[in-house]
């Protein structure tokens, strides 16, 4: 076993460091910022649909579907509809981004995620798809998703 003495400014910093660790896990225990998701009276009684794979996405008529992917603005990159599912989905407000968890501003340059949301109106099949590209450029897209959806 090793000791050695430990100075006042070690005790100090630790001392911070178990205070602001108690601080992190007492945030991340109160659940999600709010204000960040759809307006309440988009909420159906039984949730939000998120897609997962590449399988098609199974919605009943009034469920909302989320969809949230990473972009970073600073590179003038964003996220272009080229299918928004319409006539079977419709557009709540979106996109929008949730607050950060921290006071801290956030830092420049860093991703985020982008969120949208759509209201299964009516029953069908349709597709969601969506192109990562800077808009004044030609180039082929970075990335594209393309979620199948059924509305049953």
């Amino acid at each position: 076993m090793y000791n050695h003495p430990v100075s006042s400014e070690d005790a100090t910093m630790n001392a911070w460091r178990v205070i602001g660790l108690c601080v992190l896990l007492s945030a991340c225990a109160s659940g999600p910022a709010t204000g960040g998701g759809p307006p309440a009276d988009t909420l159906p009684d039984d949730g939000i649909v998120c897609p997962e794979g590449t399988a098609p996405v199974a919605m009943r008529v009034g469920q909302v579907l989320e969809i949230a992917l990473m972009s970073n603005a600073s590179t003038g990159y964003q996220w272009e509809f080229t299918a928004d599912g319409a006539p079977v989905l419709a557009r709540t407000p979106g996109p929008a981004t949730p607050p950060p968890m921290d006071t801290q501003p956030p830092m420049p340059g860093a991703s985020s995620i982008a969120r949208w949301w759509f209201r299964a109106e009516k029953a069908g099949e349709t597709t969601v798809r969506l192109e990562y590209r800077r808009p004044w450029e030609t180039l082929p897209p970075v990335e594209v998703v393309e979620y199948r959806i059924e509305v049953r």
